[in-house]
């Protein structure tokens, strides 16, 4: 197989060289054209054809979502929780957006403005990737390492050239996911300012995870509380239909049904803590 030689894209059969196309981990081949409907973070070669089609078939999906939620929570009382920053990383410009209450960021590349859409990322994928068997649980210790609300897994390694100058940047974000180890951006960089721009992004990004730990507990909490009381209240209404002849079944389900709308964050609470069923 030569440098000219052509092969087909496994997606849209087109026939292109080895300058315009990848390899798939399952030996197919992607051209440009079909790639860039792909998430520009994604390794073909980790990238199996399946993984590839189901990146093609959600991602548009997955942005305008992310983009609804980004707006209603700029118009909502979560205004605090949504954020945009650009920084100059070298020669790299980057414009990143997150989302502390769902915990979806993107982090978009001006070199990579001929890519369909916009990547969505998730905060709960930030840790290291682990090779795992099929059959494998997800583990108590796996689940401990997404927890981790002291791990700043966005770190900055800073490389010097013979005369101990500063000359490049690699910002490294782990991430767990079939067809992505690891977020990078790195450049050369001339200075000390570069060099923070590289640090204060690294920064943002773990204080943005934390908060987003912190306000999911936060949560998680609040679901608990109105569980007990649903359960409560649950309760008390089936014991009132046995005593009186009423329908004790219904109440149940009434019950079960209230439980699965505060699982699914269908039912707020009042103030004093009251609940109210919708």
């Amino acid at each position: 197989m030569g440098l000219f030689s052509k092969e087909a894209c496994t997606f849209c059969g087109t026939e292109v060289g080895m300058l315009k196309r990848s390899k798939l981990a399952t030996k197919e081949f992607i051209c440009n054209d079909c790639r860039n409907k792909t998430n520009y973070f994604a390794r073909m070669d980790y990238t199996t054809r399946a993984a590839a089609q189901t990146m093609m078939e959600t991602m548009a999906g997955e942005e305008e979502a992310f983009e609804a939620s980004f707006k209603e929570a700029e118009n909502g009382f979560d205004a605090a929780e949504v954020i945009f920053h650009t920084w100059d990383l070298g020669r790299k410009r980057i414009h990143y957006r997150a989302n502390k209450t769902n915990g979806g960021f993107q982090i978009k590349l001006d070199e990579y403005s001929h890519y369909d859409c916009v990547p969505v990322l998730y905060f709960d994928c930030v840790i290291p990737y682990r090779f795992v068997a099929d059959d494998e649980s997800f583990t108590e210790s796996r689940r401990n390492e997404i927890m981790n609300q002291n791990a700043d897994y966005a770190e900055v390694e800073i490389s010097k050239d013979d005369e101990g100058k500063v000359n490049h940047c690699l910002l490294t974000i782990p991430y767990n996911d079939n067809c992505i180890r690891e977020i990078k951006l790195e450049s050369d960089v001339s200075d000390e300012g570069d060099v923070e721009a590289f640090k204060d992004f690294a920064n943002q990004f773990n204080a943005d995870r934390r908060v987003w730990l912190a306000r999911g507990a936060r949560l998680i909490d609040r679901k608990n509380r109105m569980q007990i009381r649903n359960l409560a209240d649950t309760a008390t209404e089936a014991l009132k239909a046995a005593a009186t002849g009423g329908d004790i079944e219904e109440a149940i389900k009434k019950g079960v049904e209230t439980a699965n709308d505060i699982e699914e964050g269908r039912v707020k609470q009042g103030f004093f803590g009251k609940l109210f069923k919708k």
